[in-house]
């Protein structure tokens, strides 16, 4: 029985080594962790989901996209209209890459997904 445990355990470790990561949040800022509390999202192919399960109104929130292979890649998707509590929207991320005259938007086709690390950027409470 353990080994079969053992076995099931190392199998989805290997699976998840080739998936994008979800950083969580780093601030130290109360307020802004008390903004986000309740509130997540996930990552399928070029579309971010967002839902706020949380206290507050959202009036902005950014995600970001790195990539763990790419250091020129980056990645942002854009949450401006407000989203009320219980509530979920979609939208996708745009993806550059290349630094200085040199940046270019990214063709999803192009973009290494399995090496993404994404995160929360901005979050700001919508205005009652």
């Amino acid at each position: 029985m353990r080994k079969i445990i053992l076995f099931l355990m190392l199998s989805f470790a290997g699976v998840s080594a080739h998936a994008q990561s979800y950083q969580p949040i780093t601030s130290k800022n109360k307020t802004y962790l008390e903004t986000l509390k309740g509130v997540s999202y996930t990552y399928k192919e070029g579309i971010v989901t967002l839902k706020n399960n949380g206290k507050y109104d959202l009036g902005t929130v950014s995600i970001i996209a790195s990539s763990r292979v790419d250091s020129t890649l980056f990645g942002i998707a854009l949450f401006e209209e407000r989203l009320e509590r219980g509530s979920e929207v979609k939208t996708e991320v745009y993806f550059t890459a290349g630094r200085g005259s040199g940046v270019h938007e990214v063709p999803l086709k192009q973009v290494d997904q399995k090496n993404l690390l994404l995160s929360f950027d901005k979050a700001i409470r919508a205005v009652k």
